[in-house]
């Protein structure tokens, strides 16, 4: 279940941002394709939201799972072919900044890493900025 509070600020976005009915099955898939249940954070948003309408004051874009594309599936096809990103970590953004936000499957945290940190994270050296995906999108939403 998404919480209160993100239900809350999504509500105030000018764009659309409630994921039609008919995209259930498209994210379902999407999920399944990057090995992410539908009980879990990041799978119980998509399913209720859509990014693509979200107007940010971060300095960050996230991506959306389906709409307009698979952007989030294809960012991390490329973040583990061209960077080497570990099959744990789902990229959130692009990439195109030398540096990703990325979603560790196993435990639902959330990293902001530079490139060059990327081979660190398997170690622990690196912490992750966020502890759950809820608290990207609240950070994420909310006014500075």
């Amino acid at each position: 279940m998404v919480p209160a509070i993100i239900e809350t600020l999504m509500r105030v976005q000018r764009g659309r941002v409630h994921r039609d009915p008919s995209e259930q099955p498209t994210v379902r898939r999407r999920l399944e394709e990057l090995s992410i249940e539908t009980s879990t954070q990041l799978g119980q948003f998509f399913m209720t939201f859509s990014l693509g309408g979200v107007l940010s004051v971060r300095d960050i874009e996230l991506l959306d799972l389906c709409s307009p594309s698979a952007q989030i599936r294809d960012a991390t096809k490329f973040g583990r072919e061209i960077y080497g990103v570990e099959n744990q970590f789902i990229c959130l953004t692009s990439g195109e900044d030398e540096g990703f936000v990325l979603y560790s499957i196993s435990d639902e945290s959330v990293y902001d890493v530079g490139v060059n940190e990327l081979k660190r994270l398997p170690d622990g050296i690196v912490t992750p900025r966020w502890k759950s995906f809820n608290d990207l999108i609240i950070w994420y939403l909310q006014p500075n």
